[in-house]
């Protein structure tokens, strides 16, 4: 949800979301939350393409992130989860026929009359029971799992074994113990969430500039939107700042490039000016330039630069000192 509280036909209200007004997006993204790809919900006047209308809106979303993905590259074999919303027996054999692999909770009222228990008996049974079916010829399997409440699962591609021990508090005993989980079940856990995770990071340091436009919300919710990509992606490298950090040593770049300088005289350059990338130990590098002027460290005039920098200085001892922070 992207927070707008204007007039516009778009705008949705969601009960019991932490953005109860808004513009609504379907975002696809991985389990780490990288975004990557969303679509703006355009409430009764969203048009469905005429294949996938039998899947119904929330089916037709995931075949039209789908075919994003096999549009970028045919050869991969991406695995999506998914949650209630989107799923159905239809879905997962589609994607089946498709080579996509499948997982997503499911309603009771959407497994095709699938033979298993109702909810309202198995969820009398004890704690960390299940039982499953599959169908032929895609194997699509349909789980119910006994937990705090009765889960349903169904994919395409796992199974229930391995199964897994997980750690539950009983009320009756006063103690941990450890139940049964079903492998279809804790490979959902592990995955899910990806979307949640880029929401909240995106909601941490929300860009809050009001704008009299309709448009500038959904701008500034793809500004951050982008940041928090670019965080993701220098995480993934190693990067050691954390997601602050990261956004104010971007915007500290970004005005520092496009800084005019209010100093008069024949060097307009401020005390500040590189106070950013000064110290990033990236691609600052020695190159020839004439006519010679002052070193920036020692005065001495100098025909070399720093190519990033721009600014002269002795390649020997004058480089390496203006690019060492002093503690």
């Amino acid at each position: 949800m992207v927070p707008y509280y204007g007039r516009h036909s778009c705008k949705q209200f969601i009960r019991g979301k932490p953005i109860r007004w808004g513009y609504k997006l379907w975002v696809g993204a991985t389990r780490l939350g990288y975004v990557i790809w969303f679509d703006p919900y355009q409430g009764k006047s969203s048009t469905i393409a005429e294949g996938y209308k039998q899947f119904g809106l929330g089916g037709s979303v995931i075949l039209e992130f789908a075919d994003v993905l096999q549009g970028r590259d045919p050869t991969l074999s991406f695995h999506l989860f998914f949650d209630n919303y989107f799923s159905s027996i239809p879905l997962l054999h589609e994607l089946s026929n498709r080579g996509l692999r499948a997982t997503g909770t499911i309603r009771e009222n959407r497994t095709s009359k699938c033979p298993l228990e109702s909810n309202k008996d198995f969820k009398n049974t004890d704690r960390g029971s299940f039982v499953f079916k599959s169908s032929l010829p895609t194997n699509v399997l349909v789980c119910k799992w006994n937990d705090n409440r009765v889960v349903t699962v169904a994919s395409n591609t796992e199974t229930v074994e391995p199964l897994q021990k997980v750690k539950r508090f009983s009320q009756e005993l006063k103690r941990f113990v450890h139940i049964d989980q079903p492998s279809v079940i804790s490979k959902y856990n592990e995955n899910m969430g990806g979307v949640d995770r880029s929401d909240q990071n995106i909601g941490l340091y929300r860009t809050s500039i009001r704008g009299k436009k309709w448009y500038f919300s959904l701008f500034c919710h793809t500004l951050d939107m982008a940041v928090h990509n670019a965080w993701q992606l220098y995480k993934r490298d190693g990067g050691e700042h954390d997601h602050l950090t990261f956004r104010r040593l971007l915007a500290k770049g970004l005005l520092e490039s496009y800084k005019k300088s209010d100093k008069r005289g024949p060097c307009p350059t401020g005390r500040s000016h590189l106070e950013s990338s000064r110290y990033d130990g990236v691609d600052h590098l020695v190159q020839y330039s004439a006519p010679q002027l002052r070193c920036k460290v020692c005065k001495v005039k100098s025909f070399f630069i720093c190519q990033k920098c721009k600014i002269h200085l002795h390649p020997k001892n004058c480089f390496l000192e203006y690019h060492t922070k002093t503690q």
